[in-house]
């Protein structure tokens, strides 16, 4: 390896296995909303989220819209919000961490394929990190140019390191039981 020259390739291979591993193939857009509500609504219920069920219907949508001259499913939960501001809706939990996502999904006659996703989680402003957000961007994309497709910005919008593979599922999973705020930091 000579360094600087060989990261570009060192990228791509490392989105390719990424992408390899990665599972993107649902039963339907509407099935993974139904498990995405099921999922929310078992976190209320526990208290692990502070949204109540009424608001999780109410912030969780599957509308269509139109990506590269074909239609596509998304499922919204709450809005994005780059800005970082809490009055836009946003799923809450009980800490104070806060999130929302987005997802991208070609739907076929027989089943249905992710195309991207977007889950940005919130922490108190106390915390040490501001956020953490993961990404999958569309084909195409200029990070799938760089083999940066899947890949996690924690705590800086610039900074971009590749994802561990993993479902919109799994990561709601993770930041409704998985991100946990310590009781007492680490010391250092």
């Amino acid at each position: 390896m000579s360094g600087k020259s060989d990261w570009p390739n060192i990228c791509q291979d490392v989105g390719a296995r990424l992408w390899d591993a990665t599972p993107k193939t649902i039963e339907s857009a509407k099935k993974l909303q139904r498990q995405i509500l099921q999922v929310l609504t078992k976190a209320s219920d526990e208290e692990v989220l502070k949204t109540k069920p009424h608001e999780i219907h109410n912030l969780l949508k599957l509308e269509t819209s139109e990506k590269d001259g074909k239609g596509v499913f998304e499922i919204v939960g709450g809005k994005r919000n780059f800005k970082r501001m809490r009055d836009i809706p946003h799923f809450e939990r009980f800490d104070g961490c806060w999130f929302d996502f987005t997802i991208l999904i070609d739907q076929h006659p027989k089943s249905a394929d992710i195309l991207g996703f977007s889950f940005e989680i919130r922490f108190p402003d106390d915390y040490p990190v501001k956020f953490l957000r993961i990404d999958l961007n569309t084909p195409g994309h200029n990070n799938d140019m760089r083999g940066m497709r899947f890949h996690v910005h924690p705590g800086n919008d610039n900074l971009m390191i590749h994802s561990a593979p993993m479902s919109p599922l799994e990561i709601l999973h993770l930041f409704l039981y998985g991100l946990s705020i310590p009781d007492r930091p680490r010391s250092s």
